[in-house]
């Protein structure tokens, strides 16, 4: 259970009282007691909000190094060792059963309000569009190899919204998915958490290396910890094609080359 501080905010001061005693008990956590109930719930929404917001910026940022031939992942390091940065990573999309839900909610209230909340709106539109720059980055690298995609067998590591989660709620890798199959793709899938059960239509691997035997490219879409211990040789080995589109960060461009594979990741 994590330590980090709870909000609570009640209909009024005898029940916040209630609440925070009972949870502190349990937890032995500390408490953030607020006004209302109101406020609170502003709080959460502003936090997850604000990831969307950043993350957006990131992905935008990728998407322009990506052009200029630069590595987002060494600008973002380095970026962190100025003061007041706090860096957030690109990636596939964003998903979950908070993020996305969230910005809406603040789309939805401002509306009905008479307003608007065009960075949070600007911020929807970025991380949306980021499963299909994804395909954008998969049909290049065929392109270049002049492999026909439609003919080929596509493997997707992780389809979770986030690592190291059994969810796949509002998932990027659903829309990826969707999407090469409608270019006619043959879609494998591989994700520690689903083991042999079906997902979107599709049986899980039970084993990354055995399920690349005729894979043309693979697509890491989550960045479990367990696809950090990837041995990047055995992967080339394995596939028909050794084509690997990594849009975590998880895979050196050097190391995937000398390994043998042909390598294009997102923001480098």
């Amino acid at each position: 259970m994590s330590t980090r501080p709870r909000l609570v905010g009640a209909i009024n001061d005898h029940t916040t009282d209630i609440i925070s005693e009972l949870y502190q008990s349990v937890f032995s956590v500390k408490m953030i007691r607020l006004s209302d109930c109101k406020t609170a719930n502003a709080v959460k929404l502003t936090g997850n909000v604000f990831r969307d917001v950043n993350i957006a910026f990131v992905n935008e940022l990728s998407i322009l190094f990506e052009k200029m031939g630069i590595d987002t992942y060494a600008v973002l390091e380095a970026a962190k060792a100025k003061r007041m940065f706090l860096a957030h990573d690109p990636g596939a999309g964003v998903g979950g059963p908070c993020i996305p839900v969230n910005s809406y909610q603040f789309l939805n209230l401002a509306r009905s309000l008479s307003g608007s909340f065009k960075i949070i709106e600007a911020s929807r539109k970025i991380n949306e569009h980021m499963p299909f720059h994804v395909i954008g980055l998969i049909k290049d690298i065929f392109e270049n190899t002049k492999k026909n995609l439609g003919t080929s067998t596509i493997m997707v590591l992780g389809i979770t919204y986030k690592p190291n989660v059994k969810d796949v709620q509002l998932t990027p890798a659903e829309p990826i998915i969707d999407k090469l199959k409608d270019m006619c793709a043959d879609v494998k899938i591989f994700d520690p958490f689903f083991k042999g059960e079906k997902i979107f239509g599709i049986t899980c691997e039970n084993s990354l290396y055995e399920g690349l035997a005729g894979c043309d490219g693979i697509v890491i879409v989550t960045n479990h910890d367990e696809f950090t211990r990837i041995d990047l040789g055995v992967l080339a080995s394995k596939m028909r094609t050794p084509i690997l589109v990594d849009t975590r960060g998880l895979v050196s461009k050097n190391e995937a080359e000398k390994a043998g594979l042909i390598f294009k990741g997102l923001g480098r």
